[in-house]
């Protein structure tokens, strides 16, 4: 019996020693995987989208082993205090220090009056652009919210407002003059306007510096300093001709700066501390890899693993990489080791007692918590309508928040679309993701305007909107021009959708329906015999105040279930309309009693046959009143109703805080758009890439970008899209751009389109 429990504890332990752990890879990189599998390794290839996808893999129990940069490790310590555990520290061989980076703050050794005392002086900042040190919004202005509480301008009114304009205000009325170089706003005509309103801002840069560099005199070159280095050139900024006050910088540069380029004015100068009190640069505290205090401590990158596998993934890793370095040769753990750690330079530290992500974090990033912070703009709420939106949604809050981006995000969950235009229309939201297909909805019924407009990449026509009129063929005998439609019967996706306004565009350019009628549905109702346009009864898609019977614009549709007595009325815009959607109205078109329909024209031939029909069984009636030259669903562009964009953001018209909304779009967009999602993103989180293995959740995945609803776009479907509601306007007056915002620029889209073709995701 013992011998047998010998060989059932050493059977045990050598499964163990045999244990393959799964690591997260990101999608894109499939080399790596190969490799590892054709060497024999220890470890296997979880596939993930983000960091943000591998975190959540973790915390489940579907990936042992994640690597964190910077920021990410700060995150999670926020959103998943608890739930991973952090096995090793990542650093630079040739970087002693115990964090990432130290902030801090650096004035005359005589400096008098602590923090306050700083109150109309001269500020000098690396910039908004340095990318040398990784940091966040939040880190670049640490010392600014601490000395001029930027997050509070009780005397100032917010409305037409950004959280960047609130913020350079309050520091012009700080600092009498500074250099601040680099945007201070993702939005390039907010930046622009604010540097023309506060050039006291810029006015230490230099000569010439357009407030976008330094242009000092940074005398001889020395050895083992970089005179373009931001923080040196900000040191600099602070010493020559007793120009400034006090300078923001790393630590690791204040050593450099006054032990190896101005040893001779070490001692006149000194860090000041959050509570006022200064340290004087001595040898002593220059010889020092840490600071003796600073306004913000970075930890480093890190190794997390789940918490039932903290302890032997850190056993395995011990005896991979014994020192903490790559082995080196043609080994899986060199392999592993560069692909995911680092080259030369990277060193592992293991931590003793494997802490949690929270206990790692929170003596080194302890910032007030998101629900705790203060802010001169309210947060902005996001209306979603599932729990997976609303799980992204909260990590993007998250993510966000850590970076420092202004104004914060709320997430708040309803059940539908509907709900949420309800809920911004009566103030408790502000905003929402919708399909372009709600567009004059939200805007007729809802009152409602866009804030932004969803960029779709050119290489894939799919990704947007394209809305035709298919007749059947049988009909194309007695229908060639849509004055032939007068009497007929009609087949909607939904009523009030974009199908259905194409149409009446389509209709008021042809002269069929009078441009004069703003009820569209007597103007519809009264020029078609009968249809079917679901919702047409119900209060949501109310267009207007209109005592028009729309019964005749449901008499078409059909209930997908039995009811007793035959009669299968229904108006309902949900499946329980057989001809709801996309998809039902083919089915409408199907049936013998109609002879049109107006559709989107994705997924269309799979529509088709699900109706059991034939190419050869349609033909489509074109915008310029002609038919098709020939049956099928593959035409020129030119025959199309509508080619727009395929959703975009809405928000109430005429928020006063619709500006702050816009430029926090941006940052987003800035941080976790398409185009930063590559190895410098300070946390790899996509909003327009599937989440947690779910696609189109808040965004379409083929989202690119985010563009300004302007008339003056270059974009066609934007364009297009405008024009959609070009009579709705004449009508309401409803038009609502967005003052103080210009359109971004058609380099801007092209940008956008290039970047397209790129590799979305690249593992840190």
């Amino acid at each position: 019996m013992g011998f047998k429990l010998i060989l059932v504890a050493a059977f045990l332990v050598g499964c163990a020693t045999a244990q393959n752990y799964r690591i997260c890879i990101p999608t894109t990189s499939t080399q790596i995987c190969q490799n590892l599998d054709n060497i024999g390794s220890q470890v296997i290839c979880e596939r993930v989208e983000t960091k943000v996808d591998c975190a959540i893999k973790i915390a489940r129990g579907a990936a042992d082993i994640g690597i964190f940069s910077e920021e990410e490790i700060v995150l999670l310590g926020h959103q998943q205090p608890s739930e991973h555990r952090v096995v090793a520290s990542i650093r630079d061989v040739s970087r002693p220090e115990p964090f990432a980076f130290e902030a801090v703050a650096v004035v005359p050794f005589n400096h008098t009056g602590g923090l306050e005392g700083l109150r109309g002086g001269k500020y000098c900042h690396p910039g908004f652009d340095q990318n040398e040190q990784r940091w966040s919004p939040r880190v670049l202005k640490a010392f600014e919210l601490a000395v001029a509480r930027t997050d509070r301008c009780p005397d100032s009114s917010t409305d037409r407002k950004t959280a960047e304009e609130l913020e350079v205000d309050t520091l012009s009325k700080f600092f009498t003059s500074a250099c601040r170089p680099g945007p201070w706003s993702a939005n390039t005509t907010v930046d622009n306007d604010l540097r023309n309103r506060y050039p006291s801002l810029c006015s230490l840069c230099g000569e010439n510096a357009n407030c976008s560099r330094y242009t000092l005199d940074m005398g001889v070159t020395v050895a083992g300093i970089q005179n373009t280095n931001r923080h040196i050139q900000a040191l600099e900024c602070l010493r020559s001709n007793n120009n400034g006050t006090v300078a923001y910088v790393a630590w690791q540069h204040v050593r450099e700066f006054f032990t190896i380029r101005n040893p001779q004015d070490a001692t006149s100068f000194a860090l000041i501390c959050e509570d006022g009190s200064l340290r004087v640069l001595t040898t002593e505290v220059l010889t020092s890899a840490t600071a003796p205090c600073s306004f913000v401590k970075q930890p480093w990158s890190t190794i997390v693993a789940s918490s039932s596998t903290a302890a032997a993934v850190q056993a395995s890793m011990r005896e991979w990489w014994p020192n903490g370095a790559n082995p080196g040769g043609n080994s899986w753990q060199s392999v592993l080791f560069n692909a995911v750690i680092g080259g030369a330079n990277a060193r592992l530290t293991f931590e003793d007692g494997i802490p949690t992500t929270q206990n790692y974090t929170s003596n080194v990033r302890n910032f007030t918590t998101i629900t705790g912070s203060s802010s001169c703009i309210p947060a902005r709420r996001w209306c979603t309508i599932s729990a997976q939106e609303h799980n992204k949604c909260t990590w993007i809050r998250s993510a966000a928040y850590t970076l420092g981006i202004e104004p914060a995000i709320s997430c708040q969950q309803r059940s539908n679309i509907f709900e949420c235009l309800t809920d911004i229309r009566d103030n408790t939201a502000d905003f929402t993701v919708t399909p372009s297909n709600y567009g004059y909805l939200s805007r007729q019924h809802y009152r409602l305007s866009s804030v932004k407009l969803v960029q779709n990449s050119r290489s894939n026509p799919l990704a947007f909107t394209r809305v035709a009129a298919l007749l059947r063929e049988s009909s194309t005998q007695s229908i060639t021009r849509f004055e032939n439609l007068r009497g007929k019967k009609a087949c909607f996706p939904e009523f009030g959708g974009i199908s259905y306004v194409a149409f009446v565009r389509a209709a008021h350019e042809r002269g069929v329906i009078s441009s004069s009628e703003c009820d569209y549905g007597r103007a519809v109702g009264e020029f078609l015999d009968s249809a079917c346009a679901p919702g047409a009864l119900d209060n949501s898609h109310a267009l207007t105040e209109s005592n028009y019977n729309a019964t005749n614009l449901c008499s078409l549709c059909k209930s997908s279930v039995s009811v007793a007595g035959g009669n299968d009325f229904t108006c309902a815009y949900d499946e329980t309309n057989m001809f709801y959607g996309n998809n039902g109205s083919i089915l409408c078109l199907a049936d013998p009693n109609s002879d049109i329909a107006f559709v989107e024209l994705q997924n269309i031939e799979s529509h088709l046959r699900t109706a059991g029909l034939q190419q050869t069984d349609v033909r489509m009636l074109c915008r310029n009143n002609t038919l098709a030259a020939s049956t099928g669903v593959t035409v020129d562009q030119n025959c199309l109703l509508a080619y727009v964009v395929d959703s975009e953001v809405l928000a109430r018209r005429n928020d006063p805080l619709l500006n702050s909304l816009n430029t926090m779009l941006d940052s987003l967009e800035m941080h976790f758009g398409y185009s930063a999602a590559n190895g410098a993103q300070l946390i790899n989180l996509e909003m327009y890439s599937p989440f947690d293995g779910i696609s189109d959740l808040l965004f379409k995945d083929t989202a690119i970008g985010l563009s300004e609803p302007s008339s003056e776009s270059t974009s066609e479907p934007i364009k297009n899209y405008n024009e959609l509601f070009q009579h709705l306007e004449s009508c309401t007056g409803s038009a609502a751009p967005l003052p103080g915002l210009a359109t971004r620029s058609f380099v801007s889209f092209i940008t956008l389109i290039v970047t397209s073709l790129v590799v979305r995701f690249v593992m840190n």
